[in-house]
């Protein structure tokens, strides 16, 4: 799976980028048929605010897309916040996979 990362008014420090990576990667496993996903960086405001940087994701698998925001007062802080969210869909949308495989095809009787 690509990531690719992009980033408006922050500096991406090889700290950030290894966060991203490790984060992102383990969203891997709920989604391994994903193709990329894309990580954008931005700083709201110049000044300090509880919500001053916001991180997006937006994970492309086959059929519709998702995608995730979240803003908080650091770069990590918000991204570990946005991987939670994606986190918790790709896992809603493995486990109704799942079970909708698990049942089977309905059999007329």
């Amino acid at each position: 799976m690509d990531i690719l990362i992009q980033a408006d008014g922050v500096t991406l420090t090889e700290t950030i980028k290894d966060a991203i990576d490790e984060k992102i990667g383990h969203v891997e496993q709920y989604a391994p048929r994903a193709l990329r996903t894309r990580v954008r960086l931005r700083k709201v405001s110049a000044h300090p605010s509880p919500r001053q940087y916001t991180v997006s994701v937006l994970v492309e698998i086959p059929g519709a897309d998702l995608s995730a925001e979240e803003s908080s007062a650091d770069v990590v802080s918000a991204l570990d916040a946005v991987v939670g969210k994606i986190e918790r869909r790709l896992r809603k949308l493995k486990t109704e996979r799942l079970a909708k495989r698990a049942s089977g095809p309905r059999r007329k009787p």
